[in-house]
């Protein structure tokens, strides 16, 4: 009557369905990227603070939609220590790390493996005090 205890039965996607799933880059959009890249670059050597956060998640954000993880990180991190906020670099940043932590998990690089969650365990830190108001 109600379904209770039945599974559901999984449709089959249809190729345009899963090609919709997967984001390609074109290369029209990759030359944007690279293009918006080395402009944010120099925004980001002429700015401080909170300027200077805003510039470095949207680098971060376009290395990561380029593929390039480390130059994401490293952007992404550089916007967070700048000013700690939970918006699309956060989640971004939380994803590289869990992808960096499944890697290590998987080649059993323990070290690794302790550095991500170390870092993950920062971010939870870094949302729960803007949660709280504390800068």
């Amino acid at each position: 009557m109600f379904g209770f205890g039945k599974k559901k039965e999984k449709k089959p996607q249809s190729s345009a369905e899963s090609a919709t799933a997967e984001t390609v880059l074109t290369e029209e959009r990759r030359a944007e990227l690279l293009h918006a890249v080395s402009v944010k670059q120099a925004e980001a050597a002429d700015r401080t603070g909170e300027a200077q956060a805003s510039v470095q998640e949207e680098l971060g954000l376009a290395f990561y939609e380029l593929g390039q993880k480390e130059d994401a990180i490293t952007a992404l991190e550089a916007s967070l220590q700048a000013k700690k906020s939970i918006g699309p670099g956060y989640k971004t940043l939380l994803k590289l790390y869990n992808q960096k932590r499944a890697e290590a998990a998987k080649h059993n690089d323990e070290a690794s493996l302790q550095l991500y969650m170390q870092k993950m365990d920062g971010l939870m830190q870094i949302s729960k005090d803007v949660t709280r108001g504390v800068k």
